[in-house]
């Protein structure tokens, strides 16, 4: 057996995400006034960081570049101080305020895991809404951060455990199971009538509970009483309590025959260095020399990622605009529209474009609008033509209107006269589209 050794060079693709990448992705799934709660924290962790008042900035702007210069050309010499002289820092007088993400990020801590684990943790941690429910999916999670899908779903689990408990689940049923789990409440029943018959739970529907379950009455009844006792946002204990007014991100307005998209200015934080620390990283002797440094660009990220957030936002609201162009202008009906169409509109991912429209509002002269509800699903025409489905409910719901009560239309009568008109609509699709419309079904729509 010969045993030698050679030297193999292999080439790879991995997408890392640094710390300053995730700052981004977090900013921009960011509403307004969730952006200004994160910068409220930021301005209480980051002693350098503070408001900017308007009259300020441009004044500022110069300042920083200066200072960002300085700090280039600055060497990390050796830090030395007298020990026995009293000194007072101004860092002594940081307080810290705990938000949901912080207090999952304390019980991650506090477990053994390794470096790689705690940053998969931390992402997922990230991307958990104020409600507790996680927004990304493990194979998304997996591309960002180059892991297997194994691991992903490990960390998730975890988190699982972490209180409050349901935090991290993906929708209402897996919270509801999450917590009755961490109860140590192990029934199988239970189980099906959260993840089969939460509906009959919100209508009190005992009877029917109790029969498709082979159980009593009362023990029915029990059930409902579990779970109306377990909490369908786990998060938002952790949220202000204050009441929330809807602050448009975006205003829409037309200018000499144009429609220009423009910030709301007074949605947005203005960030600046704080003049206090800079002679801290002016004095090497500091013993705070490095940390301040270190925060300065933090600071310094927070500012750019701000920025970033803006122009993306920008980029993605006019895409949506000329795209709805008919509806801006004459109010003609929404077409429809996905969220891949605006990202090759825009270059950017799919991904990027549902984190910029998610809880965003815009203020037109047609009225405020949730940036999501410009996506709408569709069907086409045997003709190629687009239809939204908004479009297609009110036809259904105009077919069902003028029907003979005695003889109403099944929901495959009801696909087969829209196909007649040139619609492209099965059975399936009428009856999912009538049942979110709150349609009974033919049956019960008859009148003897």
């Amino acid at each position: 057996m010969k045993l030698d050794y050679n030297l193999q060079l292999k080439q790879e693709q991995k997408l890392i995400m640094t710390q300053e990448l995730q700052l981004a992705v977090k900013l921009l799934q960011l509403n307004s006034v969730e952006l200004n709660e994160y910068v409220e924290e930021q301005l209480v962790e980051n002693p350098l960081l503070e408001r900017e008042e308007k009259e300020e900035r441009e004044e500022e702007k110069e300042e920083l570049v200066e200072f960002i210069n300085y700090l280039e050309e600055s060497r990390d010499d050796e830090i030395s101080y007298d020990e026995d002289k009293e000194y007072v820092s101004p860092l002594n007088f940081i307080i810290k305020e705990t938000s949901l993400w912080d207090y999952l990020r304390e019980q991650l801590m506090l477990i053994p895991l390794s470096k790689k684990d705690k940053k998969i943790g931390e992402y997922i941690i990230d991307c958990i809404d104020e409600n507790g429910y996680l927004t990304i999916d493990e194979k998304e999670t997996c591309e960002k951060l180059g892991v297997e899908i194994e691991e992903v779903k490990r960390i998730i689990d975890l988190i699982h455990t972490f209180e409050p408990y349901g935090v991290g689940a993906r929708d209402i049923k897996e919270c509801l199971i999450i917590q009755i789990r961490n109860k140590e409440i192990n029934d199988p029943i239970l189980e099906n009538i959260i993840n089969n018959m939460l509906e009959e739970v919100g209508q009190c529907n005992i009877t029917k509970i109790a029969k498709e379950n082979g159980i009593t009455y009362e023990k029915a009844k029990e059930y409902i009483n579990i779970i109306k006792a377990l909490d369908p946002k786990p998060g938002i204990r952790y949220s202000a309590n204050d009441v929330r007014y809807i602050v448009p991100d975006v205003i829409l307005e037309k200018i000499d025959g144009k429609y220009v998209v423009t910030v709301n200015e007074d949605s947005i934080p203005h960030l600046k260095i704080n003049s206090l620390y800079k002679k801290l990283i002016n004095n090497k002797n500091s013993p705070e020399y490095h940390y301040v440094k270190e925060k300065l660009s933090s600071a310094m990220w927070l500012i750019k990622s701000i920025e970033q957030r803006i122009d993306t936002i920008k980029k993605v609201v006019y895409a949506i605009v000329e795209y709805q162009m008919d509806f801006f202008e004459y109010g003609i009906d929404l077409k429809p529209l996905t969220l891949k169409q605006i990202a090759d509109m825009t270059s950017l991912h799919e991904s990027t474009v549902s984190r910029a429209v998610k809880g965003k509002y815009i203020q037109t002269p047609r009225g405020l609008f949730e940036l999501k509800n410009f996506f709408i699903k569709g069907l086409q025409t045997k003709g190629g033509e687009d239809v939204s489905v908004s479009r297609l409910k009110d036809r259904i719901k105009e077919i069902i209107k003028n029907e003979n009560k005695e003889k109403p239309y099944s929901d495959q009568q009801i696909a087969d006269k829209m196909n007649g008109e040139g619609f492209n609509i099965s059975r399936r699709t009428v009856a999912k589209y009538r049942e979110e419309m709150n349609i009974p079904s033919s049956s019960k729509r008859k009148t003897r």
